[in-house]
Formats: C-alpha cells, structure tokens, sequence
C-alpha cells in the first residue's frame, strides 16, 4: 500500500516542529481527561481511569519540561511586536506576549517542585501562573475582537458600495425582512470562510479561557469540561502548526 508523499511529508514537518509536538501531546492530555471523566462517572474500569490520569499527569509534565526555556521566546516576540504601527494590536500583542512569558516562568517553578527539585507552595504560584494566562487570554481575545471589527466593517463598506453602484435601495415590501436576513447570514458566512485565521484563534482562545479560571476557583467547571474544551483548543492550535497559513499574524 503506497503513501501519499505530502502527506507523509507534512506528517515529519509536524513531527519536527517542537510547537507541533507540544499541541500534540495536548490534544491527548486533554483527551485522556475526558475519557477518565467519562469513565470515572459511569463506574466503569476503574483500572483504566487510574491509567489514564497517569497518562495526563505524565503528558502534563513532559509539556512543562520541552517548554522550559519558552518564556524568553516570548519576551522576544513582545519586542518584536512593539514596532507593529496599529496601536491597538501594537498594546494587546506585546501585553498578551508578556503575559505569557510570565505564566510560562513561573511554570517553569512548578515542574521543578513537581520533580523535586525545589519544595514550594505548588498551589499558590499555579494561581499566580493562571492569572497571567487568564490576561494573556483576555488580550487575545480582545485582539481578536478588534480584528473581527474592522473586518464586518470592511465587508459593511463593500456591501454599501456595491448596492450603490446598482442602484438598490430599500422599497419596505414583505421581502425585505427576508432579504436582510439572508444577506447578514450570508456576510457571517463569508467572513468565517475568508478569515480562518481569526476565527480558529478566536475559538481556541475562548475554549482556553475556562481552564485557568478553573484553577483560580472562578468557575466550576468539570474534568469532563476542561477535557472537552482543552481538546477544542488544542485541535485548533494544532491546525495552525499543521497549515501555517491558519495562523493568525502579525
């Protein structure tokens, strides 16, 4: 049985990529978590489910450990960033890296607990991690509320200059209602399809958001639900790594 070339190709590309690898082993982590939740609620292979948030804890660890050192990534993209002229994209981009970099730093404290290589309150700088990641996710969800922004006003503006040039215009028969609606669902459409980009970000940022509000004791949310949502996120940061024109830039 032959294999398809690209595809086989891609398969290494993503493989090779430490980004790629990390999205991943997150997918399973997060899928391990709902399966044991699943399990764990219907009394069903108790065996497995030890197994299974074995699986999680290892996976979780094994993430902490190839990110070590990715803060100050981070911190470089925060300089990078300082130089994009759109001010509002210029402030949430630089704070959202920042804030990032910091979450993950002081991860960093928590796998060296977790390994023993330091005795911390493990408790504490987990909430003071999540709250970073909670502003880091707020600014990018910010971010890409501005973008969807100016791009239904993009699309508004053509659609006027495009009914002006054929010389519609509103008559208030019983059609119109209809017609209206049609046309809105129709610009939804049309911006989900032609701006992948920042709706897949969009996604990922708000199925992401409820983990660490979980952690901060603001929500309570289910293994079940954090597993679910911790799958969304991934699968879509995977897509970016996969197809990097699905990444959103700058």
């Amino acid at each position: 049985m032959s294999t398809n070339p690209d595809l086989a190709t891609q398969i290494i590309k993503f493989g090779g990529q430490a980004n790629g690898r990390d999205k991943l082993f997150r997918l399973i982590q997060y899928g391990s978590k709902l399966v044991w939740w699943h399990l764990h609620n219907n009394a069903r292979g108790p065996e497995m489910v030890q197994k299974l948030k074995k699986l999680e804890s290892s996976l979780s660890m094994t993430r902490k450990l190839l990110r070590m050192g990715k803060s100050l990534d981070f911190i470089m993209a925060a300089l990078k960033s300082v130089h994009i002229k759109d001010t509002a994209l210029r402030l949430t981009i630089t704070m959202s890296k920042l804030n990032q970099a910091c979450f993950l730093l002081f991860d960093h404290i928590i796998y060296a607990h977790n390994v023993g290589l330091i005795n911390t309150d493990k408790k504490k700088w987990s909430e003071i991690s999540a709250r970073f990641w909670v502003v880091s996710l707020i600014l990018n969800l910010a971010r890409n509320a501005y973008d969807l922004m100016n791009i239904i006003q993009e699309e508004l503006r053509q659609r006027q200059s495009r009914e002006a040039k054929h010389g519609q215009q509103v008559n208030g028969d019983s059609n119109h209602n209809r017609t209206t609606y049609s046309q809105d669902t129709n610009i939804v459409v049309k911006i989900i399809m032609q701006n992948k980009p920042v709706v897949l970000d969009l996604v990922k940022n708000l199925a992401d958001l409820v983990l660490p509000l979980s952690t901060l004791g603001k929500v309570n949310a289910s293994a079940g639900t954090q597993g679910f949502l911790g799958l969304i996120s991934s699968a879509a940061g995977m897509a970016t790594v996969w197809d990097s024109s699905l990444k959103l830039v700058p």
